[in-house]
């Protein structure tokens, strides 16, 4: 009877690898969409409609890009978790993914480690610390002794509540001593409106956004975060260069599928991103959006999320945020 069970456990062994492969061989049958979970325009939805046209011809099917966007993303991510796992529909989203349960009261209806395949990072950016010209602020150091001195006259922008720049804002007041209040502002665009227009001290936001501001002599960056300096801004130390430690917070953006998904096709998705992002075409456009393409894929980006996640629930206790 035993032997006949490890038998009957065998066959199946060998029948689930067998669709496996079949699935990996086939795959994909019909058009794959990549679920951005915000409105178009913004960098996820460039991002995701970029990789597209090169998984494409990767694949040698139509990869098309649905836009599902609202509650911070967290719409589109619920869709493609209950989503056939057959790898056509896939999501593609930003690090904010993992802060939104820390700083929402609303409960999250899916858990992104139990309810999705890891498929790979596609890419990350620093954040850049920016101040207006006209406040005379030429290095962080600068800033802390202004801060400190005239702690009335200072000011955070962050271009949304639980975004990458609040946590980073709210670490470097833990980390350098300060208590500078936040101004929440619902995208970065207002935000960066009015410091420009003097209304506020400093933002830190992506490079992608704060580069033209930066270039053009309207605003000035004095340092970035992350562990290395921007190829884009090679003269802008590191918050770590300029005294504040642990300022490694960077906005990523990753590739998931629906839990459940055959090895096999997860595999072949794996390899078709990395090779995509190997390119020199795409790392041209990466490049020219401040972004450096990602390196992990399948467990280890998943092994890499987790530990984003602990960090960013570090800063949200350090901060003591209350979720709203």
């Amino acid at each position: 009877m035993m032997m006949m069970k490890r038998m009957a456990a065998g066959a199946a062994a060998v029948l689930a690898l067998a669709a496996g492969t079949a699935s990996a061989q086939g795959f994909p049958v019909k058009p794959v969409r990549i679920v951005a979970p915000y409105v178009p325009g913004g960098t996820v939805d460039a991002l995701s409609r970029a990789l597209a046209a090169q998984l494409s011809e990767e694949f040698g099917q139509q990869v098309v890009v649905e836009n599902r966007a609202g509650a911070s993303g967290n719409i589109g991510a619920e869709y493609v978790a209950g989503a056939e796992p057959d790898g056509h529909v896939l999501l593609l989203t930003a690090s904010t993914v993992i802060v939104n349960p820390l700083v929402m009261k609303e409960k999250q209806r899916f858990d992104l480690h139990k309810d999705f395949t890891p498929i790979g990072m596609v890419a990350s950016t620093p954040l850049v610390f920016v101040v207006s010209p006209q406040s005379g602020i030429a290095t962080v150091g600068d800033f802390i002794k202004e801060a400190k001195a005239h702690p009335d006259k200072i000011n955070f922008g962050v271009g949304g509540f639980g975004s990458g720049g609040h946590l980073a804002m709210e670490t470097f007041n833990v980390r350098a001593g300060t208590s500078i209040p936040m101004v929440i502002y619902k995208g970065s665009a207002p935000a960066l409106t009015d410091i420009v227009g003097g209304q506020l001290s400093a933002i830190m936001d992506p490079v992608l956004t704060t580069l033209p501001f930066v270039s053009t002599g309207r605003l000035k960056a004095i340092a970035v975060t992350g562990e290395r300096r921007s190829a884009l801004l090679p003269s802008v130390p590191t918050l770590g260069e300029a005294g504040v430690p642990d300022m490694d917070f960077v906005s990523w953006y990753g590739m998931w599928g629906p839990a459940g998904m055959p090895e096999a096709v997860s595999r072949r998705i794996q390899a078709g991103l990395t090779k995509v992002l190997g390119s020199s075409q795409f790392k041209a456009w990466l490049d020219k959006q401040g972004m450096v393409a990602g390196t992990v894929t399948g467990k280890q980006f998943g092994d890499y999320v987790r530990q984003e996640s602990k960090k960013y629930a570090q800063a949200v206790a350090d901060a003591k945020i209350e979720p709203k």
